[in-house]
Parts: C-alpha cells; structure tokens; sequence
C-alpha cells in the first residue's frame, strides 16, 4: 500500500495510489468517469472538471445521433448520470448547468446533426480553455503574494495552490512548503511529490501537527470547492482547523479559487448538499450497536477566519462575493435538478 520515497532530504511515506499518472485515464467515458466520482478519486476540482469536459466530448464524439434533439438527449443524461454520484463542488456543478443551457439551446433550435455536436464539442473546449486561463492568472496573482525565502503551507491538493507555487519557482523564488496528509484519502501526499518536483523543499504532517507546522509561515493557502453567497468557504474536512491556527498564530489565510467556485444555489437558498461518505473510508472495524464513526468530507469556513480570495479577478474580500455573484445564469431546468439533488 505505501512505499517510501527520499525527497528533499527527508524521508516519507508516499502512497502509491497517489502517484498514478493520471494521463492513462485521458479517453474516459461517462460510466468510466461517473464510477471515478463516486469513489472520489480525484484530487482537485480543476482536474475533475477536465476530464468531465474530455468524457462528454468523447461521448459526443463517438455518439451515433440522428437529430439534434438526440444530441440533446445524450447531453442531459450525462448530466444526470454525473449529477447522481457528484459532491457540492461548484466547478463541475456549474459545467452540468452550462450543459443544460446549451440542452436548451438545441431544443430550441434546429440545428443540424453535424452541427449540433461540433457546437457541443466547441463550448465545452472553451470552457477547458476558461478554466486553464483562470489558472493561470490566479498563479500570477498569487505568486506575488509569496516572499522570496518565504514559509508557504497549505492544506490538502489544489490546482489553483500549485498554480501559485509554479509561478513562484518560474520567478526563482526561494521558498519552503509544508501540506498535512488530509485524510482519509491523503491528497496531500500528492501535493508533496508535486511541491518536490517543483525543487522546493516540503515538510508532510499529520493533520493533527496542523499547529506544529504552521506557526512561523509566511502565508497559508487552500483551494476551494464552493464558496457561498456570504463569503463562506467549502473545502476539505481540515482546513477550518487551519484556519483557526493561523489565527492563533497571526498567519494570513487564503483561499485560491476562481469564480466557478462561487455557489449560485447559496442565492437561491439550497443549502449545500451533505458530503458524509461510507465510514470504511475511515476504518475497518466492527462498529458497537448505537455507536458510528463519521466521515464528513467538506466542511464550512466562516468568513471571518479568511484574509482574503484569490481569484482570476483578484483578490476579493469575503464580503464582496454576494455582489459578483449573476443567479440568472442558472438554468431553470438545472435549477430543478439541483433542488432535487440537494435535499436528497
């Protein structure tokens, strides 16, 4: 299960499940990717959301459509295939809504069959494009953020977090990281090889050496999976406790993300869905009658806890992500969908 790699002149358990080369799973399809989900395994949004965009390509791609209205057709049920098995993670919710909205588009339209996929094809490679370049900039921002023979720590695996450390390794920064496993599913052991690979020096812990490790850091900074409507942050089961550490230790805390990240259905009201998983997850054991073992994936930050949100806009206040929020971009079909989705 576990091997032991030397990086950075230490020692450190890596699990091997962490460092798969994701590039031989590149031509999934949408069962393939729907079973991926359910058993949450990946590490970041930014990620899921690419292969999502690649599965439903491929799936229009190979698809043996008639009319546009089967375009359609396919297009909506993935978008439930995913919808049934998906955590409140608010990049791909907000690629099945642009899914719906385009679903709409064809049945009000009547376009060719040719057509109708290569339109299909074509948004959702924009929005492949939109995210890598959101990225990007919230590297470019964030690096700038970062001191040069700084401490950076974070919590958990990012995209948004390793687009800001590649940024400050392209501008020859000298920096330390430090990460915590984020168990049960121990993404931050692959935040660790990516930091090393980087060349920076990388310090792992436990999540409970969370107050071990942070003090003395220059900056902390996470990702993201939703951020509500009055500048609350969704993110792994652990980081609310980085939080509170560094504000007993007087360290900025930051959260990465860009806007597909902002929760719309918070304006509506929905609350977000509960990301309690199978408690094996956590241990194999037999559980005493009238006892349980909890295992809640995601979990709120107040917005009191956060410095500040990196976005590919800048860096936004708490405060100000109810204003820079558009409701009217939801899809009313998607809107139904979700409100099922959410108290079920």
């Amino acid at each position: 299960m576990h091997r032991v790699s030397k990086d950075c002149g230490r020692y450190y358990v890596v699990h091997k499940k962490q460092l798969n080369d994701r590039e031989e799973n590149r031509m999934l399809l949408i069962q393939e990717f729907v079973d991926k989900v359910s058993k949450d395994a990946y590490g970041g949004s930014a990620e899921l959301v690419d292969d999502a965009i690649l599965c439903i390509v491929n799936e229009l791609k190979g698809g043996n459509f008639t009319c546009a209205q089967d375009v359609a057709k396919r297009m909506e049920e993935n978008v439930d295939s995913v919808l049934r098995v998906c955590s409140p993670i608010l990049p791909l919710i907000n690629l099945l809504n642009l899914c719906m909205q385009f679903v709409e588009e064809l049945q009000e339209n009547g376009y060719p069959t040719k057509e109708a996929v290569a339109k299909g094809c074509d948004f959702l490679e924009n929005r492949r494009a939109e995210q890598a370049s959101c990225l990007d900039r919230i590297g470019e921002i964030g690096e700038k953020m970062v001191p040069d023979g700084g401490k950076f720590s974070t919590f958990s695996t990012s995209g948004s977090v390793m687009s800001i450390l590649e940024k400050v390794k392209a501008k020859g920064k000298k920096i330390t990281v430090t990460c915590h496993e984020a168990r049960p599913h121990n993404e931050g052991y692959r935040t660790f090889r990516e930091v090393a690979e980087l060349g920076f020096s990388v310090t792992i812990g436990t999540d409970a050496a969370i107050t071990d490790l942070i003090p003395k850091s220059d900056i902390f900074v996470i990702g993201a999976d939703a951020i509500t409507s009055i500048g609350q942050v969704y993110a792994k089961m652990g980081s609310y406790l980085a939080a509170l550490a560094c504000k007993e230790f007087a360290v900025p805390f930051y959260v990465a993300a860009d806007t597909s990240k902002f929760d719309l259905l918070s304006m509506l009201g929905l609350p977000l869905k509960d990301s309690s998983r199978p408690y094996e997850e956590v241990a194999d054991i037999e559980i005493p009658a009238g006892c349980r073992i909890s295992n809640v994936t995601f979990e709120l930050i107040p917005p009191a806890l956060i410095t500040g949100i990196i976005t590919e806009k800048g860096v936004v206040s708490p405060g100000s992500i109810s204003g820079m929020m558009n409701p009217e971009k939801m899809s009313p079909r998607m809107v139904d969908k979700l409100i099922h989705w959410a108290t079920n």
